[in-house]
């Protein structure tokens, strides 16, 4: 029989490439849904993303693999930073993860969620390998449905899931780039 970490990573395995839709709330006192944002995401194994915010406030979020790039139009402004080796575990990261990096960086249990639906959470082995404090993925049916993240502060994020895609491949654009011109160029860590 395989262990809660083996079978979080099967099914991480047919999501390395996935496009969805998204719903971010804040969640507040007794899980009240708060704050709201949506958007669209793309993933590419464990390395590669962009995420785009589109309501309430635009913003864009791309990993290229070799560094991390934010966005904000409404700020005129881009910070980048590298991505680089021992990087810390981000949601993002999780869901392109291999079974080594999974075994290696998180304490993975399953829940018991019931009917058809399937809950993980993970919990960093050592608090600086990972940007949250505990991360629990829903699956239904096997796709991914909702994550909650609760960050060190103990502020807890739930995203959820919709019109979920698995292509064969993305146009290799969409993890590059270039800031606009005129927006100030913030460049963050690195040598």
């Amino acid at each position: 029989m395989a262990s809660d970490v083996e079978d979080l990573s099967a099914k991480l395995q047919s999501h390395q490439r996935l496009s969805a839709k998204f719903q971010q709330y804040s969640l507040g006192e007794g899980s009240a849904r708060e704050e709201v944002s949506e958007g669209v995401l793309w993933l590419e194994g464990s390395e590669k993303f962009r995420w785009e915010t589109e309501k309430p406030f635009p913003q864009v979020i791309v990993s290229d693999g070799l560094s991390l790039w934010v966005y904000d139009p409404d700020l005129e402004q881009v910070t980048r930073r590298p991505l680089g080796e021992g990087e810390v575990m981000t949601p993002a990261r999780v869901l392109g993860g291999s079974l080594s990096q999974l075994k290696s960086y998180f304490d993975v249990t399953l829940i018991d969620a019931g009917a058809s639906n399937t809950l993980y959470e993970l919990k960093p082995l050592l608090a600086e390998q990972a940007e949250f404090k505990r991360l629990r993925m829903l699956f239904t049916e096997d796709r991914l449905a909702e994550l909650l993240i609760e960050d060190t502060l103990g502020q807890r994020s739930l995203i959820m899931l919709t019109d979920i895609t698995f292509p064969e491949s993305f146009d290799a654009t969409i993890f590059q780039f270039e800031p606009p011109v005129g927006v100030d160029l913030i460049e963050v860590g690195g040598s």
